[in-house]
């Protein structure tokens, strides 16, 4: 790929940064600023999470910025990006390059099941958690058809990645508005950026 030059930056770029309500209600997306970049499409997918399949990938060249992490998304041609990598640009001092996936958010509701806690007196109380509404992006991960007693139902399995500040547990639930509720039966929270879940849902075949 060609390198791009301080006169190479010609596309306006929305920088993205997760915000919530006061409350913690909801979470959503919101542009904080734009920056000028060079973009490329890459010929190979992006690979954003670890067990989901990847999605097309993009390639940014912008000037280096300390207020730029992998906790931000940008918004390219109406495209969301999810950011994977950002590292200097060799030879070209005071440029970075970022890495993206192109990807499609939805507004999912977050149904937290009750946590186990401990009332004045120590003992063992149930905690209930507010629901709550966030962005996450859900890949493919495989489907299965399992036999049960004299129906078949398809097992949908998904994988949802969502920024770090998203935090769930296996068993609760996640839903996008009109549809079945995915449960959450793993959870990997070890990246610094981003957390994946692995959803599953049974449907009549």
């Amino acid at each position: 790929m060609t390198r791009a030059a301080a006169g190479d930056l010609r596309e306006r770029v929305a920088v993205l940064e997760l915000t919530s309500t006061a409350d913690k209600s909801a979470y959503t997306w919101s542009e904080v600023r734009r920056i000028w970049a060079d973009a490329v499409l890459d010929t190979r997918s992006n690979l954003f999470s670890s067990v989901g399949i990847g999605a097309r990938g993009v390639t940014f060249t912008v000037r280096a910025s300390s207020l730029l992490s992998l906790a931000n998304a940008f918004l390219w041609r109406g495209h969301h990006c999810f950011l994977t990598s950002i590292i200097p640009l060799e030879g070209q001092r005071g440029y970075m390059e970022v890495k993206a996936a192109l990807c499609e958010p939805v507004t999912l509701t977050a149904k937290p099941q009750a946590r186990t806690g401990r009332d004045a007196l120590n003992r063992p109380t149930a905690v209930e958690i507010p629901f709550f509404t966030f962005p996450g992006v859900l890949t493919e991960k495989y489907r299965a058809n399992e036999a049960e007693d004299v129906y078949r139902v398809t097992t949908l399995r998904r994988v949802l990645v969502t920024p770090k500040a998203i935090q769930l547990r296996p068993s609760d639930l996640v839903e996008a508005e009109g549809e079945t509720p995915y449960i959450i039966r793993q959870a990997l929270d070890l990246d610094p950026w981003k957390n994946e879940y692995e959803l599953e849902r049974m449907e009549d075949a």
